[in-house]
């Protein structure tokens, strides 16, 4: 029976590790999306994003982001292509976002 809870417990480590790697590249991915809009919104004030929502098989996030105090609006962020659209009527928002229900 001892030797049972040796790949029990493996199991569980290697499952941590998976979804906390998991978690903490999302977390990354996020930070450089605000990094991202802050840039080119040429802002020195904090970006939040949130309803976050994966499209075309997780290269793309669509969502809405604030700038603290001013600007809001949505975007669209291609991770593969580092590419963002900012704005419901940017084409490249039109074209991946348009079917995203919030």
């Amino acid at each position: 029976m001892h030797n049972l809870w040796i790949p029990v417990v493996a199991i569980f480590v290697v499952a941590g590790l998976i979804f906390g790697g998991q978690a903490y590249s999302e977390a990354q991915r996020d930070a450089h999306i605000a990094e991202t809009i802050t840039k080119r919104l040429d802002s020195q004030a904090l970006v939040e994003i949130s309803r976050l929502k994966q499209v075309n098989k997780g290269y793309g996030v669509c969502g809405d982001y604030a700038l603290s105090g001013a600007e809001s609006g949505r975007f669209y962020y291609n991770s593969n292509t580092q590419q963002l659209a900012l704005g419901a009527d940017d084409p490249l928002y039109h074209d991946n976002c348009k079917r995203v229900s919030y």
